[in-house]
C-alpha cells in the first residue's frame, strides 16, 4: 500500500493546577463556595486592575515539562486574546500564544505493535478571566 498521508491527531487538554489561588490573583481556588464568592477586581477585569502571576503556577508547569521531556524556555510571555464570550464582558483570555513555558516534548508509551513516541507541542500557563468562584 502506497502511503500518501499520515494522520496526525492534535488534542488539548486543559488541567488544573493544585494551587490555593487563581493563576493571576490571590483568590482561592477552594470548591464549594457559592458562586461570585472566590472574585476580586483582576477576576472580573475591573478597569486599572492589573494581574500579578502565581508563582506556583510556573513552578508546577515546569515540573510537568521536565517530566515531559519538553524544553523549558528561558522566557516565556502571555497575550491577551480577544474573543466574544457571552459570560465573559470584558472578552478576552490571557494565554501563552507565542512563548509557552515549555515546548517541544513528548513521553513514550508502549502499544501492541512496540513503542510510541506521543508528542507534546507546549505546555503553557493560562486561563479565562472569567466570572465566578
Amino acid at each position: 500500500m502506497n502511503k500518501q498521508y499520515e494522520m496526525v491527531i492534535g488534542l488539548e487538554v486543559h488541567v488544573e493546577l493544585a494551587t490555593k489561588t487563581k493563576i493571576f490573583c490571590g483568590c482561592s481556588t477552594e470548591f464549594g463556595s457559592l458562586p461570585n464568592t472566590h472574585t476580586c477586581p483582576v477576576c472580573t477585569g475591573m478597569p486599572g486592575s492589573l494581574p500579578v502571576l502565581n508563582k506556583q503556577v510556573v513552578e508546577y508547569a515546569m515540573a510537568v515539562g521536565l517530566a515531559t521531556n519538553c524544553e523549558i524556555n528561558q522566557y516565556c510571555k502571555f497575550d491577551r486574546k480577544n474573543y466574544f464570550y457571552p459570560d465573559n464582558p470584558q472578552n478576552y483570555q490571557i494565554s501563552q500564544l507565542y512563548l509557552p513555558i515549555c515546548h517541544n516534548g513528548g513521553i513514550e508509551i508502549e502499544t501492541a505493535s512496540g513503542k510510541k513516541w506521543i508528542g507534546i507541542h507546549e505546555i503553557h500557563g493560562g486561563g479565562c478571566r472569567k466570572i465566578g468562584s
